[in-house]
């Protein structure tokens, strides 16, 4: 009877290896319906995903492109990226190469948000799934065309400016003549986005100092001076031609729409000698927390921080859901989606945090 037994042992082992492998408890997978495999596993085939960007020479982008590669490894997936630099029609060139290589999915950070639907339609034709990062994807009537992940600019100036408002004497700043004070909204008008937040921060900022006369209020708009990708330069030229413009201000209030403009403005008023009597304050904060890291930035007071893989992380889920969960683009991220529209647009705000708390915020 050993023989036998041998035999029958023998062929449940080579079943065993048939059907897939056995459990470390001895059971037989295949017997019953085989678990759920999790996103990146090894038996799951690898995606190919394409992250469009505006322009890599902007720090914010460099981290989301590196939050995303990341995740790529934690859920199987090839990221490719796309440098328009800020060029539309070269980024809707790049879609074109894409789609001939059948890439699985698209990141899209638009260069210019009116051209969206041209960008949208192309990937669609081609059924490939897309997700925007931090513009809009919408029509001309403000009808999303496809799931976006963007931040809520308007507020996080508004949230900028009640920072400023509360934290002004702290500073070593006196309000107590508003003649005396200058704001400048540190923008760049070609970008919706950018104009949301110091649109934000300036409207809020003048509700809490109703005295400040409009003469005072200034925009260094980086839009009137194309001399680099990331436009530091730009706004160093046109911060430095509002201050020295105004030797009567005594203190300033500048609000950085991003990081790199902020840079900018910081390295402009140390310049003119005034970072004593300035508050600087920006949405993002990849650059801020380098130069308090540093020691540097003195008049850089605080910003609205926001991490990338805050971003990545989303925008990956609603892909994977797409390509994995077998999800339409409809269905992802359910509980931001507003009445009357077909697809959700997620908001994402961040916190304001110094030079002296901002570790507990950065990861």
């Amino acid at each position: 009877m050993k023989k036998p037994v041998r035999v029958l042992l023998a062929i449940a082992m080579v079943l065993c290896i048939t059907l897939g492998g056995c459990t470390d408890a001895g059971t037989v997978s295949g017997s019953q319906a085989p678990p759920e495999i999790s996103s990146g596993s090894v038996g799951e085939k690898k995606l190919t995903l394409e992250y469009f960007a505006t322009s890599m020479t902007v720090e914010w982008i460099q981290q989301v492109e590196a939050a995303l590669k990341k995740l790529g490894e934690e859920e199987n997936f090839e990221l490719l990226s796309a440098d328009a630099n800020r060029d539309i029609n070269a980024q809707l060139s790049q879609i074109d190469t894409a789609i001939q290589q059948k890439i699985d999915g698209a990141i899209l950070f638009v260069v210019d948000e009116n051209s969206a639907p041209a960008a949208v339609e192309k990937l669609n034709a081609a059924k490939i799934p897309v997700i925007g990062e931090s513009m809009k994807l919408q029509d001309g009537g403000g009808s999303n065309i496809a799931p976006y992940v963007e931040l809520d600019s308007y507020n996080v100036g508004v949230r900028c400016a009640d920072w400023v408002s509360q934290n002004y004497k702290s500073c070593g700043a006196d309000f107590s003549d508003l003649s005396k004070v200058g704001l400048i909204s540190n923008t760049n008008s070609k970008y919706r986005p950018d104009v949301l937040r110091t649109d934000g921060f300036r409207e809020a900022f003048v509700k809490a100092f109703p005295g400040l006369p409009k003469s005072n209020i200034f925009m260094a708009d980086c839009a009137a001076e194309a001399t680099s990708n990331d436009n530091t330069e730009a706004s160093y030229k046109q911060v430095s031609t509002v201050i020295s413009s105004h030797p009567d201000i005594e203190y300033w209030v500048i609000m950085g729409a991003v990081d790199n403009y902020a840079m900018g403005a910081c390295r402009a008023v140390e310049a003119a000698g005034v970072e004593d009597r300035t508050i600087l304050v920006s949405a993002g904060g990849e650059l801020a927390v380098k130069e308090w890291a540093n020691g540097t930035g003195k008049a850089w007071r605080a910003v609205c921080y926001y991490d990338a893989m805050n971003f990545a992380k989303v925008i990956v889920d609603g892909m994977v859901g797409i390509l994995r969960d077998g999800k339409s683009p409809e269905e992802i991220y359910p509980d931001y989606k507003q009445a009357g529209q077909k697809y959700a647009a997620v908001k994402i705000t961040g916190n304001m945090c110094t030079s002296e708390d901002y570790k507990q915020y950065v990861h």
